[in-house]
């Protein structure tokens, strides 16, 4: 499921203005945008209602379920349009939140209080191997459509360089929605057999007992409760970082006339980035067992540090127009290149694999009584992000990513430390009290 729908997310803007540039009546040029806003408005809204599905639903039938959604959004890309594409979109949405709490509650199921962090980690490290599969998928698809003899491609706009800014032909986008289609297929079938029975001592059964309304307005109360909004900024931070290194930054690259002859940068790109994802995964997955609270404060910290150093690179590489439109104005210091490239998006994966799994983290540990609500609270915060970094994107300069985004790591560092300071001294006390009433229990 990841492999389609990230890949489609480093390219979606671009193909879509390809489209608009040959048939500007057929869909809006910032349909990539606002379709992704619509996306993640979809998701946000159903974010207050999954938690409570876990009263009828099993985590892994809101899985399959999600599998199913993320299947029908390749296929807009066989004959793109306006209504097929934002209709994909709300659909896409609601699957996003069925597989995020889905997947967050089967991974509790499945974890004990002592491998929670390195299982977070090491869940979102092989997750986050679809960006290398699709980085496969669009070298291959670039690579193929690149070297079709002109009488093959027929009447389909000539290959790739137009009005001197990278763009994608018809055959390009045929050939990614049905290989994508054929991935979310395959997803499909992964996730059914997926095994059922929750491991011994998991964190949190999978068996749910409450009621669909009493949980609504649990999710409800959870939204607005002191612990959640203590954890709001790191929410949001994840949003506007995953938005931001995930589709605006590749569009600018696309968007940048000095790259036009560059047609491998989706594929290095996804490369990179899922190679950061998966490497950092592994260190904080292993370290985590090594070095106790290592995939927290110390893994905020590296995230930040991150995201400083990428969004540095990016000011210094990119015209500041590039996320709006296509343009031919100069770099700050100098021109993007494939290493370049490459180095930006290991360290912007970095970043985005610290900040989501120091969150995923807190969230199955600062509210134990109500996990699957914080859970998904916690993405509601972080979907409302993307809602509207996505829909400001067409007249958002480059600067307010570059020097906005590295703003909000220090508030959210600062807030975070004291949280998981907090939530230890909590479970020290329940750890405390559970001694307690063993001994007693053995005096009795």
């Amino acid at each position: 499921m990841n492999t389609a729908f990230d890949a489609e997310a480093f390219i979606l803007e671009s193909v879509i203005h390809s489209v608009h540039e040959r048939e500007p009546d057929r869909i809006d040029e910032y349909a990539g945008y606002y379709g992704q806003s619509v996306i993640y408005g979809s998701f946000m809204i159903t974010c207050l209602f999954t938690p409570s599905l876990l009263n009828i639903w099993t985590p892994k039938l809101l899985l399959v379920i999600s599998s199913f959604c993320f299947a029908a959004f390749p296929f807009g890309f066989l004959f793109i349009n306006s209504y097929y594409h934002y209709f994909s979109t709300v659909v896409l949405g609601i699957g996003k939140a069925f597989f995020n709490l889905g997947c967050t509650t089967y991974l509790t199921s499945h974890s004990t209080r002592k491998s929670i962090e390195s299982n977070v980690s090491l869940q979102w490290a092989i997750g986050c191997g679809s960006l290398i599969v699709g980085s496969m998928i669009l070298a291959t698809m670039t690579w193929f459509s690149g070297d079709v003899p002109e009488g093959v491609v027929g009447n389909v706009t000539e290959i790739v360089v137009k009005s001197d800014t990278r763009t994608f032909n018809d055959l390009e986008i045929r050939l990614l929605s049905l290989v994508l289609i054929v991935v979310s297929i395959l997803a499909i079938i992964v996730v059914f057999l997926l095994p059922s029975e929750d491991v011994e001592n998991c964190i949190e059964s999978s068996k749910k007992n409450g009621s669909f309304k009493k949980d609504l307005r649990l999710t409800f109360s959870t939204s607005i409760s002191p612990k959640m909004l203590q954890i709001v900024p790191l929410c949001m931070l994840c949003g506007f970082n995953a938005s931001c290194f995930m589709s605006i930054i590749p569009t600018s690259m696309h968007f940048n006339k000095a790259n036009s002859n560059m047609l491998y940068i989706p594929a290095i790109y996804s490369l990179a980035a899922g190679t950061g994802e998966v490497l950092m995964g592994l260190i904080i997955a292993e370290a985590s067992k090594r070095i106790q609270g290592f995939g927290l404060k110390p893994t905020m910290i590296i995230g930040t540090i991150a995201l400083f150093v990428y969004s540095m690179l990016i000011q210094a590489s990119t015209p500041i127009e590039a996320p709006m439109k296509p343009t031919s104005e100069k770099a700050l210091f100098f021109e993007q290149s494939y290493p370049l490239i490459f180095v930006i998006a290991l360290i912007a994966g970095v970043s985005d694999c610290c900040f989501n799994g120091v969150r995923s983290v807190i969230c199955a540990l600062v509210m134990p009584s109500r996990r699957a609500q914080s859970f998904s609270v916690s993405r509601m915060y972080q979907a409302a992000a993307c809602v509207i970094m996505f829909f400001f994107s067409p007249v958002i300069p480059l600067y307010v990513y570059t020097v906005g985004l590295p703003i909000l790591p220090v508030l959210s560092t600062f807030v975070f430390c004291k949280v998981v300071d907090s939530t230890r001294r909590m479970e020290r006390k329940m750890t405390t009290e559970t001694i307690v009433e063993q001994e007693n229990t053995e005096k009795v």
